[in-house]
């Protein structure tokens, strides 16, 4: 309404400003317009003298002062309209560029924690760049948080890798300056071969810290027999049952199918049986359970192990958090179950688990296709 209004006060002045030019021009030309008005308007013109001054007089033709005035309302009102709208849009760039300074300057003093003068018609704005101004110090400390876990658990596990590697050293030293007997020697073997393993695991947690982002892998979706992929899962994992006696029990549905992935996948699924084995009791069985249904196909991993707190569960997902961080031989990096959430969210489908007095399960949703 403003804006209107101020818009008609320039039609107003910009009329009178018209006015008073012709009346300038009459003036500067010595009558000119009125002669011009006299010439065209009237008939049988003669000069009479009235009040001591010499005058026009004649008939008048009304059809030929309409004609005169359309063309100098029309002229008019295109001069007006020219004037206007230049008026106008020098005055709104001029508006602009004020506004975008005074955000620019309450941009600056907010920035800085000082308190810019108050409008109310900024005060919407100055709410939202306070907004961004504290999700930008949200991220930057959350970012700041992350590298610190990262740059700690690096430090942890390069210490941790001299362990078995020295191990493996110590090992191979007395083997090569010393005859052993041989079940001693099958002793070592076997130290060996645990040592290299956990060697390994330590290495692929350096490599899963520093490969963690997936945002850039594009994914190769393909149809696959849920039960024929986990039956090749498990026999993959079953040599790491045995130091605590586990099982495996897999009931899935026979026709069950899975839109995935199968390499990112079967990494979700790796990370999710070997968190179960790792944190497994001794002669317990982890059971792989599916469900099929009218959108979506789930996957149930259960396995009984310690008591996971509800402050836990919300953490198990996290970046670099780990449930035991003393347990340096069986605690990883942190990533695992968070690379397992990235994974599933990247295939549009959502991961979750609950525990109970021990007993955990990890619920994995995918879409149909």
């Amino acid at each position: 309404m403003k804006r209107r209004k101020w818009k008609w006060n320039y039609y107003i002045l910009a009329f009178f400003i018209f006015i008073m030019l012709m009346f300038l021009i009459d003036l500067k030309f010595e009558g000119l317009v009125a002669e011009y008005f006299q010439n065209e308007i009237l008939f049988d013109k003669e000069k009479v003298l009235f009040l001591g001054v010499d005058r026009s007089k004649g008939i008048f033709y009304w059809p030929r002062l309409k004609d005169i005035l359309i063309f100098i309302a029309v002229f008019g009102f295109l001069l007006l309209e020219i004037a206007v709208y230049f008026t106008t849009k020098y005055s709104k760039n001029k508006e602009r560029k004020m506004t975008i300074d005074e955000i620019e300057q309450r941009i600056s003093l907010l920035i800085k924690a000082e308190v810019p003068q108050k409008f109310q018609e900024l005060k919407i704005i100055d709410s939202e760049i306070n907004n961004l101004i504290q999700e930008n110090e949200f991220v930057k400390k959350e970012i700041s948080l992350e590298m610190r876990k990262k740059n700690d658990l690096i430090t942890y596990l390069a210490h941790d890798l001299k362990t078995p590697l020295t191990s493996i050293i110590g090992y191979l030293t007395i083997l090569d300056e010393s005859k052993v007997p041989d079940n001693i020697l099958k002793e070592y073997i076997k130290k060996l071969l645990e040592k290299s393993y956990r060697l390994e695991d330590l290495t692929n947690q350096f490599f899963d810290i520093t490969r963690f982002n997936l945002q850039e892998i594009p994914l190769n979706k393909s149809l696959l027999d849920a039960n024929f992929f986990l039956e090749q899962l498990t026999e993959e994992l079953y040599p790491l049952l045995r130091d605590k006696n586990l099982k495996f029990d897999v009931n899935l549905p026979s026709d069950i199918k899975l839109y995935v992935d199968g390499s990112l996948f079967a990494r979700v699924l790796n990370n999710l049986l070997k968190n179960a084995i790792a944190y497994s009791l001794k002669n317990s069985v982890i059971k792989i359970n599916g469900k099929i249904e009218e959108n979506s196909v789930k996957l149930f991993i259960e396995n009984d192990g310690d008591i996971i707190s509800r402050q836990e569960l919300e953490l198990i997902f996290e970046k670099f958090y780990r449930r035991d961080q003393s347990r340096s031989q069986s605690a990883g990096a942190g990533l695992g179950l968070a690379i397992a959430k990235e994974i599933i969210q990247k295939h549009e489908g959502s991961i979750s688990a609950e525990s109970q007095n021990g007993h955990t399960i990890f619920t994995i949703t995918i879409p149909n296709p």
